[in-house]
């Protein structure tokens, strides 16, 4: 198990090196003068990493972080509002959907949600909240719906960004768990999708929850709070699953992590993992027949509607070997797939053209279509997307604060300063925790399911049809694997100042 666990920490190691690099030549790319950031990285790196006197006292450290997170918030809500933007793409379907059905009592797309039904119980908990506010405010519409869904979305970043907060603590203490709060504080992608109720903020939010509580059932030796700790988390898993299937990645790694475990008897593990794996196939199994039946009672999304409407997994394996979208979204792939009548001939079909696209690709073609195409375009935008979700229709597209957030914005380019080195910052840092983790050759890794779940990240973004928008989810472990190797190079000089 051992050494399976360094092999899998030396691949981690050099996906991550490829993707730095696929990171750097985008940053390149959009501006050589960038280059210039890297001898300032290494003056900050030498400079922590010599540093040895604390600059605050812990309980000044403590305020710092509640000044930081009620600012963090305050930011949320008023840089969402200043960018708001009009209704597009699957987030705005989504609060629509929800708007026509609190007025009239009836949804009209029904088919959208049968072709799309893992936007079943984001629509069935976005129409929840509408309800409750118009039960509150018989006169609340579509404007009112929009902003307090702006509100509860913020409320989700602002969560996550405290988790992650916690977790620093339970890993390295508060001073350091204070920098890994005031380092996602810096994050803007957290402020460019913050608007947007829809999947991925709460899926943020779930992601973070599932670490913190891998980390407590890993730093735990009272079992039966083990155990406790197991069966919350296979609930939390159980709705990640239902809320946005990306996060669910990170559970698989904890289980494979958990297997990896020196330090437990193999009873324990075993009882842990199984309490783990059945709470959360119980909790998917109920709440996917709750979302079902009520999607089919309330919405009229029913098995019949799906069998003519849903698409099949492989659709989405297609559309990511379109070399036209660079293994993205494309609207041509979207039609053909919808052409035909029922699941298995729609199953059939993409299969069909799967093959036909790799046969075309060949061996040297396929890899020049992942490495140039897919992965570029998945890690290469240091927005996540986030700056192009915001150009779609913005409310008060002159404003100042819009033309620095929204992609070819008048300011853009000040943004794209900041969140390229940020971006580099955090690859850096993830490639620095394998290393470093190589390297250690005592020490039990609580880390060790965040590498896990990164690799299984990137082949998924691999095998499927890609957007850098899906990692955002994912912001959170970035921010915590980045911290964990600029720490992990400060312990391996014997510098043990945390602040």
């Amino acid at each position: 198990m051992y050494i399976l666990e360094k092999l899998l920490t030396v691949f981690y190691t050099i996906i991550f090196s490829m993707i730095l690099v696929i990171v750097i030549l985008a940053m390149l790319s959009w501006s050589a003068y960038m280059a210039g950031i890297f001898p300032l990285l290494g003056v900050l790196v030498f400079l922590y990493l010599k540093k040895k006197k604390r600059l605050l006292p812990t309980r000044a450290c403590r305020y710092l972080w509640y000044v930081a997170s009620c600012c963090s918030l305050a930011l949320l809500i008023w840089i969402s509002f200043t960018c708001k933007v009009d209704f597009s793409w699957d987030w705005g379907k989504n609060l629509l959907s929800s708007t026509e059905y609190v007025m009239t009592d009836h949804l009209q797309s029904a088919e959208y949600y049968a072709r799309y039904p893992n936007n079943q119980l984001c629509l069935i908990g976005v129409t929840g909240l509408f309800q409750l506010i118009h039960y509150l405010y018989p006169p609340a519409g579509l404007e009112i719906f929009h902003n307090v869904s702006i509100v509860i979305s913020c409320l989700f970043v602002w969560a996550t960004i405290n988790v992650i907060y916690l977790i620093g603590k339970e890993i390295w203490g508060i001073r350091r768990a204070v920098l890994a709060g005031l380092f996602s504080v810096g994050c803007l992608p957290f402020y460019m999708y913050a608007q947007f109720l829809y999947t991925d903020t709460p899926g943020l939010l779930l992601l973070t929850i599932l670490i913190y509580l891998d980390i407590k059932i890993f730093r735990e030796n009272h079992f039966p709070r083990r155990i406790a700790f197991a069966i919350l988390m296979g609930m939390i898993a159980g709705i990640t699953y239902h809320v946005k299937v990306i996060p669910f990645i990170i559970f698989i790694a904890m289980i494979l992590a958990e297997l990896f475990h020196r330090n437990r008897r193999a009873r324990e593990k075993a009882a842990v993992l199984a309490s783990a794996i059945l709470i959360c196939l119980g909790t998917w199994y109920s709440l996917g027949s709750f979302s079902d039946q009520v999607s089919s009672d309330q919405f009229g999304i029913t098995a019949e509607a799906k069998e003519q409407w849903q698409f099949p997994l492989t659709h989405w394996v297609m559309m990511g070997l379109n070399s036209e979208s660079m293994g993205g979204y494309h609207e041509q792939d979207v039609s053909y797939t919808a052409y035909f009548t029922t699941m298995n001939e729609r199953k059939e079909q993409n299969i069909r053209v799967i093959q036909e696209r790799i046969r075309e690709f060949g061996i040297d073609g396929l890899f020049r279509h992942i490495f140039h195409g897919k992965l570029p375009r998945t890690w290469g935008n240091s927005c996540l997307s986030g700056d192009d979700y915001l150009s779609r229709l913005p409310k008060d597209r002159e404003n100042e604060i819009v033309q620095f957030m929204m992609l070819n914005g008048k300011y853009h380019d000040y943004c794209l300063i900041y969140t390229w080195t940020y971006y580099v910052i955090l690859f850096i840092g993830i490639i620095l925790s394998g290393i470093m983790a190589v390297k250690n050759r005592q020490r039990q890794d609580v880390l060790l399911m965040g590498r896990i779940a990164l690799l299984g990240l990137a082949f998924f973004q691999i095998l499927w049809e890609c957007n850098s928008r899906y990692l955002i989810t994912f912001i959170p472990l970035l921010i915590i694997m980045t911290l964990d190797g600029y720490f992990r190079c400060k312990e391996e000089r014997h510098i043990y100042s945390e602040y």
